[in-house]
């Protein structure tokens, strides 16, 4: 089983924002993980030790930023995720919750091919007949690439009668170990997916529903989600989820298939869990821990460009403020801005800047930026400087 918590880097302070057309300048900002997504976390790590499987935590940003931001996951609620994926592309920039839902359902679905290539590659081996041996280290490779579970491969002392070493002394057939084969993969289709209520710098709470929407396009079969989840339960040995929400004054009890989404109430406590389940856990257990964030830009996740970023967003958001400085408006084409950074200077007794390129000249003397536009110190606004600080330069 694959269970799947989405996480998002947040300014640490939420009322510092943008640059033009309201984007947020992550990679500029000091961030913190979404402080709604540890409940998330939470009910992830509470699956993963209840039926086993392996713990993985997606999130979309600058991974500069991110990868700091991620490292502690691997240590926190109990056992830590397993590994962990960033969603990194200038490309992907100014996202609205519709483009960021379409990526993060892209990287979902990318994680799950990943993992089904991996006993496609297993599987055509045995069915082409190849050497017990060569099953056997293919299997190995894999596996320490974090791609099985103990079930088919393990190294673990107390895993001896995984599908490989079954097949290996004689125990199963080829065809039998195929079949085998062919149930894991349909198990690996039934992820479970958890996200925060909302995160602090949106607060819509609608990014999750559409994760579980997009992916539902993507995977061609239909990814439920239940939202404001108070506590959940996994019924049918794992393919089907009952949750409690709450919707305001109203309890509401709901049960539904995996695939399955639910974004997890700050209320959320998980329940105990029985020492008899740990041994069927460690059969669906991956080798381990994957201690390095891996990071795909827009063409590993094979998103298409038109849907992704700013190009992909039907919402357009308005100006930010950032606290602490006047409001700010410039205009393509009318608007004066600095070329390039300056120093402080002096002029007619008084110190001026430093300025950074791209800041509004509008307040300086008249005389001042005559000269300084003279020198090419000064420049119109123009489309390709907000371009610059809306992705970057």
């Amino acid at each position: 089983m694959l269970v799947i918590t989405l996480t998002k880097a947040v300014p640490s302070r939420t009322t510092q924002v943008v640059t033009a057309g309201g984007v947020l300048r992550r990679e500029a900002m000091e961030l913190v993980l979404n402080p709604h997504d540890s409940k998330a976390f939470e009910a992830g790590d509470y699956v993963k030790r209840a039926l086993g499987g392996k713990h993985i935590a997606i999130s979309m940003g600058p991974h500069p930023k991110l990868i700091p931001l991620a490292m502690p996951l691997y240590h926190s609620q109990v056992q830590g995720v397993d590994e962990v994926y960033i969603l990194s592309d200038r490309r992907m920039a100014g996202a609205d919750t519709w483009a960021t839902s379409y990526t993060l359902a892209r990287g979902i679905k990318k994680v799950l091919d990943v993992h089904i290539a991996a006993l496609e590659e297993l599987r055509k081996l045995i069915e082409g007949g190849a050497p017990l041996e060569q099953v056997s280290e293919k299997a190995r490779e894999l596996y320490r690439k974090n791609l099985l579970p103990n079930r088919i491969y393990s190294e673990l002392p107390p895993v001896r009668d995984h599908l490989i070493a079954r097949l290996a002394s004689g125990a199963l057939t080829r065809e039998e170990v195929l079949r085998e084969l062919e149930g894991m993969k349909e198990e690996l289709g039934l992820i479970i997916i958890f996200a925060g209520i909302k995160t602090t710098d949106g607060e819509t709470g609608s990014t999750g529903p559409q994760v579980a929407e997009a992916l539902s396009h993507l995977l061609g079969r239909i990814v439920g989600h239940i939202t404001f989840v108070l506590e959940f339960s996994l019924a049918d040995s794992g393919r089907e989820v009952v949750a409690l929400r709450r919707i305001g004054s109203y309890l509401q009890r709901l049960a539904g298939p995996l695939p399955m989404l639910l974004t997890i109430a700050p209320s959320y406590r998980p329940p105990p869990i029985s020492a008899s389940t740990r041994p069927q856990a460690r059969l669906n257990n991956y080798r381990g821990k994957t201690p390095q964030p891996i990071v795909w830009d827009a063409a590993a996740i094979e998103a298409e460009p038109d849907k992704i970023g700013l190009a992909g967003s039907p919402t357009l958001v308005g100006p930010g403020v950032d606290i602490g400085r006047p409001p700010v408006r410039k205009f393509v084409g009318r608007s004066l801005v600095f070329a390039e950074d300056l120093p402080a200077l002096s002029w007619d007794g008084q110190s001026l800047g430093p300025f950074k390129r791209g800041e509004l000249a509008d307040a300086l003397p008249q005389e001042l930026k005559e000269r300084l536009r003279a020198e090419g110190k000064l420049t119109t606004f123009t489309l390709n400087m907000l371009v610059e600080e809306v992705f970057g330069r």
